[in-house]
Order: C-alpha cells, then sequence, then structure tokens
C-alpha cells in the first residue's frame, strides 16, 4: 500500500521525504492515498486552508508546564510516592445553574489506545474478542467519521473542556503537561447542572499542585492514577506508587496486592459507584467517566484471558508475547463494560442512561492497536492515529435511529457541548465562563442522522513555524508530514478458546432473561446461547444418525421381504410342476 502511485504521480513514500502540501478528499479517497495539492484546480483549496491557519495562529497557547526543579524535587521528597506538589488552594466554587428533572445519567467510557481495527464489529483479525460491544452499536449509534488526537493528553483536554487542544497548549502526551487552571472542565459544568460526578481510572491533565487534581476539576469522587500509565499488577509509575483515591494514596493491601489486575480493580470500582450512586443518591443524575486503562502499554493480561486466545506460534517470539496479551486484553475490557452494563440494570438506571464508548486515540500499530486499513498510528495526524472508535447506546434514543451508523464529521471537542445539551434539555450556554468552546451539541444531527453542520477540526498547529493539519468537511490539509505507513494485522485470532472462563463480577440471576439481553446482551448470556446452540446443534446431529438408521433398516427390511417373496415364488413354481408331473403319470 505505501507503494501505490497516485494520479499526479507522487507516490506516498515520496510524500513522506519531502514537506510539499497535502490535500486529501476523504469523502472520496478516506485512506488518505491521493495527494490532491498539485492539482491546479485545487490551488484555491489550498488557498483557504492557508488562510484558516493564519487565523488560527491567534488561538495557540504554550504548553503550561511546571518548573522542573519544583516538579523533580517533588519526585525526590515523596519517596516512592506519586509526584505532586501539596498545595493550599482553595477548591473551586461551582454553583448549580440548571435543573432539569429528566437529567440522564452519563456513562462515558474512554479506552486507552484502542485502534480502529479492534472494535469486533469490524475488526479482521479480534473479530470475536467484543462480543458486549458490538451488541450495544447493534442496538446504538456507531459513528464512523469520529477524530480525536494523536495522543492521550490533547484527546483528554479537549474531552474535559470542548475546546480545541491548541487554544490548551496540550499537543502531545507527557507527564509534565497541564491542563490550564482557568478551564472548565466537563464534570464542573455538569456540576453546574446538578451532578454528581466521579472519575476512575487514568487522569493525565495535570499534578504539580492540589489545585491540578481531579477533585478539583470538578470530580467530587476520584480512584485512579494520575500519569500517563502505571503498571496493572504493581500500580506503581517510574518506581513510584500511583494509585489514589480522592486526594490521598490508596493503603488497602488488597488492592494493592501485585496479585490484581488493575482491569479487574477498576472494573470492581466502577460497580462500586454504580451501587453506591443508586442508594445514596436516587434522585440525583449520575456522570462517570470511566477513563479506562486497558489497553494501554504495558501489555500484560491474567492467565485465563491468554488461554482463550490462540496462541499465534508462526509469530517471531520477540513480538508473540505482546500480540498475545493484546487479544487478552480486548477481552477484558469488553467483559469490564458487559459488568457495567448489567449493574445499571440492576441498579434501575438502565432507562435513563446515556452510555458512550470511545477510544482516545489509534492503536499503536501493527501488533499493539491496529488502525488498518489507514495510514499511521498513535502519534500519527493520519488516520490511523486520529479516527477513533465511538458509539452511543441509550433508551433515549429513538428506536427508528437505533442500530445506525452515523457518518457525519464529529469531533472529541463535540462532547461537552453535546451533553450539557442533554443535562440541561438545551438551556445550556457554552461555558462556565466567557470561554468558546469549539466543538457543537451534535445530537439532534446523530439521532436524525442529518450532517446539516460545517465541520472544521484543528488537528495540529505550531504557532512559531506554521506547520498545521486542518481539516474542513471532508477536505484535510497537511503542510507537515509524519508516519504515514499502513499496519496490517499479522495473526488471525480465529475464536474463543476457552469462553467459560470469562469473569462476570455481576451476579443477578435474571441475567440472562430476555428482558434484560434486549437491552444489554452480555458476555453471559452469549455463552449461555452458545452452549443451547451447541446443544441444539448435538440433538440434531443424533436424530439425523436416527432417521438415517432407521431409513436404512427399512431399505434393509423391503430388501429381505422381496428376496424372501423372490424364493416363495420359486418354490412354488416348483411344487406345480411337481404335481402336473405326478397327475400325469397317474393317468398313464
Amino acid at each position: 500500500i505505501n507503494q501505490i502511485k497516485c494520479d499526479n504521480n507522487i507516490t506516498t513514500d515520496e510524500i513522506t521525504s519531502t514537506n510539499q502540501p497535502i490535500l486529501y478528499d476523504l469523502s472520496t479517497d478516506p485512506t488518505e492515498q491521493m495527494n490532491l495539492a498539485k492539482i491546479d484546480i485545487y490551488s484555491e483549496e489550498i488557498n483557504r486552508f492557508n488562510d484558516r491557519i493564519e487565523y488560527w495562529k491567534n488561538f495557540a497557547v504554550m504548553p503550561q508546564v511546571p518548573n522542573p526543579s519544583t516538579r523533580y524535587k517533588g519526585w525526590a521528597s515523596k519517596k516512592g510516592i506519586s509526584p505532586w506538589v501539596e498545595t493550599d488552594f482553595k477548591s473551586i466554587d461551582i454553583k448549580q445553574r440548571y435543573n432539569n428533572e429528566n437529567a440522564p445519567n452519563i456513562v462515558f467510557v474512554l479506552v486507552d489506545d484502542w485502534g480502529w481495527n479492534d472494535a469486533g464489529f469490524r475488526s479482521n483479525y479480534l473479530a470475536w474478542t467484543t462480543p458486549t460491544i458490538d451488541s450495544l452499536m447493534s442496538e446504538g449509534i456507531n459513528l464512523d467519521n469520529y477524530y480525536t488526537y494523536q495522543q492521550c493528553t490533547p484527546s483528554r483536554g479537549a474531552l474535559m473542556t470542548g475546546r480545541f487542544a491548541l487554544r490548551l497548549g496540550l499537543w502531545e502526551a507527557h507527564d509534565q503537561a497541564e491542563l490550564p487552571l482557568h478551564e472548565v472542565t466537563l464534570a464542573q459544568e455538569l456540576k453546574s447542572a446538578g451532578y454528581q460526578t466521579y472519575l476512575i481510572g487514568k487522569w493525565h491533565l495535570g499534578t504539580s499542585t492540589n489545585q491540578h487534581l481531579p477533585n478539583n476539576r470538578g470530580f467530587d469522587y476520584f480512584y485512579g492514577y494520575l500519569s500517563g500509565y502505571i503498571d496493572y499488577w504493581s500500580k506503581t509509575y517510574d518506581n513510584f506508587q500511583d494509585l489514589y483515591e480522592n486526594k490521598k494514596l490508596v493503603s488497602d493491601l488488597d488492592e494493592l496486592s501485585s496479585d490484581l489486575h488493575t482491569g479487574h480493580l477498576f472494573q470492581t470500582k466502577v460497580q462500586k459507584v454504580i451501587e453506591d450512586h443508586a442508594t445514596n443518591y436516587p434522585n440525583k443524575p449520575m456522570f462517570l467517566y470511566y477513563a479506562m486503562q486497558l489497553i494501554h502499554a504495558p501489555w500484560t493480561a491474567p492467565k485465563e484471558y491468554l488461554s482463550r486466545c490462540q496462541y499465534p506460534i508462526d509469530l517471531d517470539e520477540s513480538i508473540r508475547d505482546n500480540y498475545y496479551n493484546y487479544c487478552a486484553m480486548n477481552i477484558m475490557m469488553d467483559e469490564a463494560i458487559a459488568n457495567l452494563t448489567c449493574t445499571l440494570h440492576n441498579n434501575d438506571m438502565s432507562d435513563n442512561t446515556v452510555l458512550i464508548i470511545a477510544s482516545d486515540n489509534g492503536g499503536e500499530g501493527s501488533i499493539l492497536g491496529n488502525s488498518y486499513p489507514f495510514k499511521g498510528h498513535k502519534g500519527s495526524y493520519y488516520r490511523g492515529g486520529i479516527s477513533a472508535t465511538a458509539l452511543i447506546h441509550s433508551r433515549l434514543i429513538p428506536v427508528s435511529a437505533r442500530g445506525t451508523t452515523y457518518s457525519g464529521l464529529t469531533h472529541i471537542t463535540d462532547w461537552l457541548p453535546t451533553l450539557m445539551g442533554l443535562a440541561t434539555d438545551g438551556d445550556w450556554e457554552s461555558g462556565y465562563t466567557d470561554v468558546v468552546v469549539d466543538g457543537v451539541d451534535m445530537w439532534d444531527s446523530i439521532i436524525s442522522n442529518s450532517d446539516l453542520l460545517k465541520k472544521e477540526i484543528v488537528h495540529y498547529l505550531d504557532r512559531d513555524s506554521g506547520s498545521a493539519i486542518l481539516q474542513i468537511d471532508n477536505y484535510k490539509y497537511f503542510n507537515i508530514q509524519n508516519s504515514n505507513h499502513v499496519d496490517a494485522p499479522l495473526y488471525v485470532f480465529m475464536e474463543d478458546d476457552a469462553p467459560e472462563k470469562s469473569r462476570l463480577q455481576c451476579e443477578n440471576p435474571s441475567l440472562v432473561t430476555m428482558e434484560l439481553t434486549a437491552l444489554y446482551p452480555t458476555i453471559t448470556y452469549k455463552l449461555l446461547m452458545n452452549k443451547v446452540e451447541y446443544f441444539m446443534t448435538f440433538l440434531i446431529f443424533l436424530f439425523s444418525i436416527f432417521i438415517c438408521l432407521s431409513i436404512v433398516t427399512i431399505m434393509k427390511n423391503k430388501y429381505n421381504n422381496a428376496i424372501d417373496n423372490n424364493k416363495n415364488v420359486e418354490i412354488g413354481s416348483s411344487d406345480e410342476k411337481k404335481s402336473l408331473f405326478n397327475k400325469n403319470e397317474i393317468d398313464m
């Protein structure tokens, strides 16, 4: 694919090696193969993009990074504690401005480094690993033209603020990048609408002061880690413990056990949050931001999940284990969502909940998160790095819109205005202050499947060099290049080798009733159906054998009867001849 020649005789390899402008029409060239920049009829389009780059330069800000000496001093002084400097900042005072009695619960599941080709319903190598997500998608709405940023920090900043990353100074994922304190987060906005807010999992938007932490950015409850990733077993980042409950390090030895995978730990915490909210705040809407650690590095999974993936013995040993673990972690991720959905049901919260499942950026590459057929991967500004899986599931979606695909252009900045519109029944006005929100309330367009909104996305912009990547509707413009190769899967996992090992923590006798499965089909239901299907197939097989044997027996009996009849006829004829001969002899 990297050697496909375009109509203007520029190969993708040549595009990578030069700094010439690149223009793609994604409506006819979704995999970004044909550079239109050298074709004269597109010169006006290129001039329009260059004008927009000059416009957006006025709004780009430099990253806000704490003093490195203070930062590293904090690491050393904590002696093994995750590094943020405690200071006495006053918590932000958020007043309730909206009162919508029918405000829905909002559950936002952000999967880390989940590639475009990793969702089962479109995957060509992990197709069977996400039955829960596939079922939710079949009854929800699939956003198949959804964009994020190329890495987690800019994506999370854009999600929390509804603003382009250039306004936030968040272009890359690094531990010193921080969401500016003057920015208002989605959690703060939802609190102004009367929500109780929870964050389980990854923060990664600032740790240098107490004021940068989740509890001071709008979250009533936080359980998770502050850095970009932690070890799944030791719960450490760079040898420092990075597992917090609110502003304190977790001290529970069971939770810190090196035998407990954080995929299971966070899954359990999500279920507890839902149960506690239903008990303690029955009349208050819930915002649960489940920022999954899965499927980010380091890639490792419990043995019972590894046994469910066929071992790719034909792969080189240096990459085989990671591939093996990635398959298992995909199963864990889907299973966690199964537990979440049935916990919502068990606590009578399903009917009034909007569930969103989305990735923060593209996958790592061919083995560890795959974005085939797009060029690029995590860190790239080609579609492999910024086109992400996203779906919405809710009973608030009209029946006619369920199971559909929305192909209108959507961006991670659209979630804040869209969810605030739902939370306030359309009364929300942009921002807790006078900041400009770049996203658009997309709810009506999505449920009516109408693309009436002209969209512009700033994927990247460097104020000093003028390097930028912009998209207006289906046209995407580069004047900077980065990784653009296509990563194809190296191995196809054909089946689940041990489905009975699924770990469904959400215990409920009615879990497999038709009423529940109509709303949230789960792994358990699918496994039961598989067993029933296998049993019925076996009965049909036995019945077929019985029929065949019966037919053979009947045919054999008929054959034997026919032979006996023939013998009787022959014997009868012989007797007649003898009788006649004897009679003639007497007459003589």
